[in-house]
């Protein structure tokens, strides 16, 4: 029974994915298609560039040295605040927050979190089956079966606002 996430890591490799993650999920909920059916082409090329990322890192990861650090493990990483979960006008970005957060949460709670750095074999399974899910959500049911016309259900949600603006640098 899932009883919340850590607060905490000792895989710096999966802090790195844990940060990207709530990234993206912070990018698609407050995304041009988040007010509406389906998603727009362009949040769409973002997406693909998101889950490209992601089995980039994870490549990169995997392809590594598993480290020996007597000296650094077990070194305790605090983990960001997650994004709260919005519930947005789309359903296809609330499926596909969904599915980001189940990847953060498998991957925050793996046995490989617990290393000092790189995915066990059935964790990196794990990780390239749910970023599978996400591209085939987006290619065999987003942009086959979406938009809908909703005109008597829509607006559900009041509009997610603009993206952040910033601390750095401003006075």
């Amino acid at each position: 029974m899932f009883e919340g996430d850590p607060e905490n890591l000792f895989n710096h490799d999966i802090v790195m994915i844990h940060d990207m993650i709530n990234r993206f999920i912070e990018e698609l909920a407050d995304s041009q298609s988040s007010p509406v059916s389906g998603l727009i082409i362009h949040d769409v090329d973002r997406l693909k560039s998101y889950t490209s990322s992601l089995v980039a890192l994870h490549d990169w990861v995997v392809s590594q040295p598993i480290l020996d650090l007597p000296k650094t493990h077990p070194r305790e990483y605090k983990l960001e605040a997650a994004p709260e979960p919005a519930n947005v006008e789309s359903e296809a970005v609330n499926m596909l927050v969904r599915l980001m957060e189940a990847l953060r949460t498998e991957m925050i709670n793996s046995q490989s979190a617990r290393l000092a750095s790189t995915l066990m074999p059935d964790d990196s399974r794990r990780f390239l089956t749910i970023v599978e899910k996400i591209d085939s959500f987006v290619d065999d049911y987003v942009l086959e079966a979406t938009p809908l016309d909703l005109p008597e259900s829509s607006p559900r949600e009041a509009m997610s606002g603009k993206g952040r603006k910033g601390t750095k640098g401003s006075k």
